[in-house]
């Protein structure tokens, strides 16, 4: 199994490189999964930019509002304001209704954007406000299921290197031994701040 696959590579990597923390810490737990999202392409991009910069408790409670709002939403000219009453601020709900509105993104399935090269399935979501690079390397994640995704600039994983690799600089070079379960490792350090 992936998972399984992962983890003991994970555990191999850490004991070559003498990342004692991290080796002990992988040793007592168990491999994780990575959970795709069942949301369509649109309500999953929502869900992301609703996350951004709150912690994942408040996101859990807004996107509970949100969520209805965007299945449901029959009237464009009320939507703004339902998201804002939901909890979105003004910039945040009309990045969601832009992604709402675009017919392209709407119109895409999942299989459609495993065909896609990175390059081009960044760019299909950059060219959307209110995505960015980390919000794109999320959608890698929990969308695509790509197991080589090293969010470095995720608070979380900043927290987490601290801890594991205290003496290292943090740098997308220094995570180049984890490919390709780059995903795994990064589920694994968020676990770990819990």
């Amino acid at each position: 199994m992936e998972s399984d696959n992962a983890h003991k590579t994970l555990l191999r990597v850490s004991k070559e490189k003498k990342f004692d923390l991290l080796e002990k810490y992988l040793q007592e737990s168990e491999p994780v999964q990575i959970n795709l999202s069942s949301l369509p392409l649109v309500e999953y991009l929502s869900s992301v930019v609703v996350s951004q910069q709150v912690s994942t408790k408040a996101a859990k409670t807004i996107w509970s509002r949100v969520h209805p709002i965007i299945k449901t939403h029959t009237n464009y000219q009320k939507l703004e304001t339902e998201l804002h009453a939901a909890g979105l601020s003004k910039s945040k709900a009309n990045y969601v209704i832009g992604m709402i509105n675009n017919l392209n993104l709407s119109s895409l399935q999942r299989s459609d954007l495993k065909q896609l090269s990175s390059i081009e399935f960044e760019n299909l979501l950059i060219a959307n406000k209110g995505i960015g690079p980390w919000s794109v390397q999320m959608a890698k994640m929990f969308y695509l299921g790509d197991t080589d995704v090293m969010p470095i600039n995720d608070l979380g994983i900043k927290h987490a290197h601290e801890y594991f690799f205290s003496e290292h600089e943090m740098s997308e070079k220094f995570y180049e031994p984890f490919r390709p379960w780059r995903t795994y490792l990064s589920l694994l350090m968020w676990k770990s701040l819990s």
